[in-house]
Protein backbone atom coordinates (compact mmCIF):
# COMPACT_ATOMS: atom_id res chain seq x y z
CA UNK A 1 0.00 0.00 0.00
CA UNK A 2 2.99 2.11 0.76
CA UNK A 3 4.56 1.49 -2.62
CA UNK A 4 1.37 2.14 -4.69
CA UNK A 5 1.31 5.47 -2.69
CA UNK A 6 4.66 6.69 -3.27
CA UNK A 7 4.50 5.35 -6.81
CA UNK A 8 1.27 7.81 -6.93
CA UNK A 9 3.32 10.60 -5.23
CA UNK A 10 6.08 10.11 -7.55
CA UNK A 11 4.08 10.24 -10.63
CA UNK A 12 2.13 13.67 -9.97
CA UNK A 13 5.36 15.07 -8.85
CA UNK A 14 6.78 14.12 -12.07
CA UNK A 15 3.57 15.04 -14.00
CA UNK A 16 3.69 18.53 -12.16
CA UNK A 17 7.70 19.13 -13.59
CA UNK A 18 7.08 18.26 -16.51
CA UNK A 19 3.90 21.21 -16.55
CA UNK A 20 6.22 23.68 -15.15
CA UNK A 21 8.95 22.89 -17.45
CA UNK A 22 6.29 23.13 -20.24
CA UNK A 23 4.67 26.74 -18.91
CA UNK A 24 8.32 27.89 -18.72
CA UNK A 25 9.60 26.90 -22.39
CA UNK A 26 5.86 28.69 -23.49
CA UNK A 27 7.12 31.32 -21.42
CA UNK A 28 10.32 31.96 -22.18
CA UNK A 29 9.19 31.52 -25.98
CA UNK A 30 6.72 34.03 -25.96
CA UNK A 31 9.36 36.42 -23.96
CA UNK A 32 11.77 36.21 -26.71
CA UNK A 33 9.18 37.06 -29.37
CA UNK A 34 7.81 39.78 -27.26
CA UNK A 35 11.41 41.17 -26.73
CA UNK A 36 12.07 40.50 -30.52
CA UNK A 37 9.05 42.46 -31.40
CA UNK A 38 9.92 45.47 -29.56
CA UNK A 39 13.74 45.38 -31.06
CA UNK A 40 11.98 45.82 -34.32
CA UNK A 41 11.41 49.53 -35.16
CA UNK A 42 8.98 48.04 -37.90
CA UNK A 43 7.10 45.12 -36.18
CA UNK A 44 4.11 46.59 -36.94
CA UNK A 45 2.62 49.86 -39.11
CA UNK A 46 2.34 51.48 -35.75
CA UNK A 47 5.49 51.37 -34.76
CA UNK A 48 7.27 51.82 -38.11
CA UNK A 49 5.18 55.12 -37.89
CA UNK A 50 6.81 56.11 -34.45
CA UNK A 51 10.19 55.37 -35.49
CA UNK A 52 9.83 57.74 -38.29
CA UNK A 53 8.64 60.07 -36.12
CA UNK A 54 11.42 59.79 -33.54
CA UNK A 55 14.31 59.04 -36.40
CA UNK A 56 16.76 61.99 -36.84
CA UNK A 57 17.51 60.72 -40.73
CA UNK A 58 17.08 63.09 -43.61
CA UNK A 59 13.37 62.64 -45.44
CA UNK A 60 12.15 61.18 -42.25
CA UNK A 61 9.37 63.37 -41.88
CA UNK A 62 8.06 63.23 -45.57
CA UNK A 63 8.44 59.41 -45.38
CA UNK A 64 6.17 59.44 -42.85
CA UNK A 65 3.73 61.35 -43.82
CA UNK A 66 3.82 59.07 -46.99
CA UNK A 67 3.34 56.05 -45.24
CA UNK A 68 0.54 57.41 -43.67
CA UNK A 69 -1.30 58.47 -46.37
CA UNK A 70 -1.17 55.08 -47.56
CA UNK A 71 -4.72 52.58 -47.43
CA UNK A 72 -4.28 49.99 -44.00
CA UNK A 73 -3.70 46.98 -46.47
CA UNK A 74 -0.86 48.73 -48.22
CA UNK A 75 0.39 49.63 -44.71
CA UNK A 76 0.42 45.95 -43.90
CA UNK A 77 2.22 44.76 -46.84
CA UNK A 78 5.01 47.54 -46.48
CA UNK A 79 5.71 45.77 -43.40
CA UNK A 80 5.65 42.67 -44.80
CA UNK A 81 8.01 44.19 -47.48
CA UNK A 82 10.54 45.55 -45.24
CA UNK A 83 10.75 42.22 -43.18
CA UNK A 84 10.91 40.07 -47.00
CA UNK A 85 14.78 38.54 -47.23
CA UNK A 86 14.17 38.02 -50.87
CA UNK A 87 13.68 42.04 -51.41
CA UNK A 88 16.20 43.06 -49.30
CA UNK A 89 18.35 40.20 -51.23
CA UNK A 90 17.09 41.47 -54.59
CA UNK A 91 18.64 45.38 -53.91
CA UNK A 92 21.55 44.56 -52.29
CA UNK A 93 22.62 41.79 -55.35
CA UNK A 94 22.06 44.38 -58.60
CA UNK A 95 25.25 43.94 -60.43
CA UNK A 96 26.90 45.78 -63.63
CA UNK A 97 24.80 43.87 -65.25
CA UNK A 98 22.56 47.06 -64.51
CA UNK A 99 24.86 49.70 -66.30
CA UNK A 100 24.17 48.39 -69.88
CA UNK A 101 21.30 50.63 -70.64
CA UNK A 102 22.89 53.68 -69.46
CA UNK A 103 23.85 56.17 -72.54
CA UNK A 104 26.94 57.76 -73.02
CA UNK A 105 25.55 60.94 -74.46
CA UNK A 106 23.19 61.55 -71.41
CA UNK A 107 23.19 63.81 -68.45
CA UNK A 108 21.33 61.93 -66.49
CA UNK A 109 20.25 58.87 -66.97
CA UNK A 110 18.47 55.88 -64.81
CA UNK A 111 17.02 52.44 -65.27
CA UNK A 112 14.53 50.92 -62.65
CA UNK A 113 13.51 47.43 -61.81
CA UNK A 114 9.58 46.41 -60.88
CA UNK A 115 9.07 43.60 -58.66
CA UNK A 116 5.58 42.54 -56.40
CA UNK A 117 2.99 43.57 -59.11
CA UNK A 118 4.79 46.78 -59.44
CA UNK A 119 3.99 47.73 -55.49
CA UNK A 120 8.20 47.23 -55.09
CA UNK A 121 10.96 49.40 -57.53
CA UNK A 122 14.21 49.40 -57.92
CA UNK A 123 16.73 51.62 -59.02
CA UNK A 124 20.07 53.04 -60.52
CA UNK A 125 20.91 55.99 -61.65
CA UNK A 126 23.72 58.16 -62.84
CA UNK A 127 24.55 61.64 -62.84
CA UNK A 128 26.99 64.19 -64.32
CA UNK A 129 27.46 67.31 -62.97
CA UNK A 130 29.56 70.21 -64.45
CA UNK A 131 28.37 69.11 -67.78
CA UNK A 132 29.12 72.18 -70.16
CA UNK A 133 28.56 70.88 -73.63
CA UNK A 134 27.04 67.80 -75.19
CA UNK A 135 28.81 64.64 -73.93
CA UNK A 136 28.58 63.33 -77.51
CA UNK A 137 32.19 63.90 -77.24
CA UNK A 138 35.07 63.57 -74.13
CA UNK A 139 33.99 66.23 -70.81
CA UNK A 140 35.72 69.53 -71.15
CA UNK A 141 38.63 70.54 -69.53
CA UNK A 142 37.86 70.53 -66.08
CA UNK A 143 37.02 68.69 -63.11
CA UNK A 144 33.29 66.97 -63.44
CA UNK A 145 31.46 64.65 -60.66
CA UNK A 146 29.74 61.31 -61.75
CA UNK A 147 27.28 60.06 -58.76
CA UNK A 148 25.92 56.41 -58.83
CA UNK A 149 22.68 55.59 -56.65
CA UNK A 150 20.65 53.19 -56.28
CA UNK A 151 17.67 52.35 -54.10
CA UNK A 152 14.05 50.74 -53.22
CA UNK A 153 11.10 51.96 -53.18
CA UNK A 154 7.35 50.48 -51.69
CA UNK A 155 4.54 51.90 -53.25
CA UNK A 156 6.22 55.02 -54.38
CA UNK A 157 8.30 55.66 -50.93
CA UNK A 158 11.86 55.48 -51.27
CA UNK A 159 12.82 53.44 -48.21
CA UNK A 160 16.76 53.03 -48.94
CA UNK A 161 19.23 55.21 -51.14
CA UNK A 162 22.61 54.73 -51.56
CA UNK A 163 25.00 57.06 -52.96
CA UNK A 164 28.35 57.05 -54.53
CA UNK A 165 30.25 60.13 -56.33
CA UNK A 166 33.56 60.96 -57.62
CA UNK A 167 35.53 64.27 -59.03
CA UNK A 168 38.32 63.46 -61.35
CA UNK A 169 39.91 66.38 -64.13
CA UNK A 170 39.40 65.92 -67.73
CA UNK A 171 42.61 67.23 -70.33
CA UNK A 172 39.51 67.33 -72.63
CA UNK A 173 40.67 63.83 -74.59
CA UNK A 174 41.06 61.41 -71.29
CA UNK A 175 40.73 61.23 -67.44
CA UNK A 176 43.80 62.56 -65.74
CA UNK A 177 43.21 62.47 -62.14
CA UNK A 178 40.57 61.02 -59.69
CA UNK A 179 39.93 64.12 -56.99
CA UNK A 180 38.52 62.25 -54.65
CA UNK A 181 35.20 60.35 -53.99
CA UNK A 182 32.55 59.90 -51.23
CA UNK A 183 29.59 58.13 -50.42
CA UNK A 184 26.03 58.70 -48.99
CA UNK A 185 22.67 57.51 -47.83
CA UNK A 186 19.31 57.44 -46.77
CA UNK A 187 17.99 54.45 -44.48
CA UNK A 188 14.02 54.56 -43.61
CA UNK A 189 14.11 50.68 -43.53
CA UNK A 190 13.84 50.45 -39.50
CA UNK A 191 15.37 46.71 -40.45
CA UNK A 192 18.86 47.29 -41.70
CA UNK A 193 21.64 49.23 -39.94
CA UNK A 194 24.24 50.70 -42.36
CA UNK A 195 27.51 52.39 -41.64
CA UNK A 196 30.06 53.80 -44.20
CA UNK A 197 33.53 52.68 -44.81
CA UNK A 198 36.59 54.58 -45.69
CA UNK A 199 35.50 55.62 -49.60
CA UNK A 200 38.16 54.49 -52.33
CA UNK A 201 39.42 55.95 -55.43
CA UNK A 202 41.49 54.78 -58.63
CA UNK A 203 42.49 55.72 -61.95
CA UNK A 204 42.53 53.10 -63.99
CA UNK A 205 43.98 51.97 -67.62
CA UNK A 206 42.25 50.61 -70.15
CA UNK A 207 43.78 49.81 -73.79
CA UNK A 208 42.35 48.30 -76.90
CA UNK A 209 44.49 46.76 -79.85
CA UNK A 210 41.77 45.81 -82.60
CA UNK A 211 43.38 42.98 -84.43
CA UNK A 212 45.55 44.79 -87.45
CA UNK A 213 45.03 47.89 -86.28
CA UNK A 214 46.55 50.46 -84.07
CA UNK A 215 46.22 50.15 -80.51
CA UNK A 216 44.54 53.15 -78.34
CA UNK A 217 44.68 53.61 -74.43
CA UNK A 218 43.07 55.60 -71.75
CA UNK A 219 41.74 56.14 -68.23
CA UNK A 220 39.00 55.82 -66.27
CA UNK A 221 38.10 56.91 -62.60
CA UNK A 222 37.08 54.02 -60.54
CA UNK A 223 35.77 54.38 -56.78
CA UNK A 224 34.22 52.06 -54.48
CA UNK A 225 32.71 52.01 -50.65
CA UNK A 226 31.95 49.24 -48.21
CA UNK A 227 28.69 49.71 -46.55
CA UNK A 228 29.00 47.55 -43.21
CA UNK A 229 25.65 46.61 -41.63
CA UNK A 230 23.34 44.27 -40.13
CA UNK A 231 19.41 43.57 -40.86
CA UNK A 232 17.13 42.31 -38.18
CA UNK A 233 14.34 40.12 -39.27
CA UNK A 234 11.87 38.54 -37.15
CA UNK A 235 13.95 38.86 -34.32
CA UNK A 236 17.20 37.26 -35.89
CA UNK A 237 20.20 39.64 -36.64
CA UNK A 238 22.10 39.03 -40.28
CA UNK A 239 25.48 41.12 -40.79
CA UNK A 240 25.46 42.98 -44.15
CA UNK A 241 28.80 43.90 -45.68
CA UNK A 242 28.64 45.14 -49.62
CA UNK A 243 31.04 47.02 -51.51
CA UNK A 244 29.15 49.64 -53.80
CA UNK A 245 31.75 50.00 -56.86
CA UNK A 246 31.34 52.41 -59.93
CA UNK A 247 34.07 53.22 -63.09
CA UNK A 248 33.44 56.29 -65.35
CA UNK A 249 35.04 57.37 -68.50
CA UNK A 250 35.63 60.44 -69.85
CA UNK A 251 32.37 60.92 -71.39
CA UNK A 252 30.66 61.09 -68.05
CA UNK A 253 29.46 57.93 -68.72
CA UNK A 254 29.02 55.06 -66.19
CA UNK A 255 30.10 52.41 -67.64
CA UNK A 256 30.01 49.85 -65.05
CA UNK A 257 28.71 49.65 -61.32
CA UNK A 258 28.08 46.21 -58.83
CA UNK A 259 27.14 46.23 -55.08
CA UNK A 260 27.81 43.03 -54.28
CA UNK A 261 29.04 41.06 -51.17
CA UNK A 262 32.81 42.02 -49.64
Amino acid sequence: MQTRTARGIAAALSTAAILTATASQVSAAEATQTVAKQSDPAATPAAYANYLRHSHEDGAADTLREFQHLPRAEQAKFIGYLHDPALLKSFLDKTADQGKGMSAYSRNTSSTTSLRNGDVTIGQESTVSGLSVAAAHPLPKGNHTVTYTTYVKYFGIKVIKLSLWENFHSNGRDITKVNYADAGKKNLSGVINLSKGTPKKVLSEWRWCPRGGHCTSGHNADASVVWEGSVVFRGSVFQVDKEQWMRADVYGKLINYSLKNV
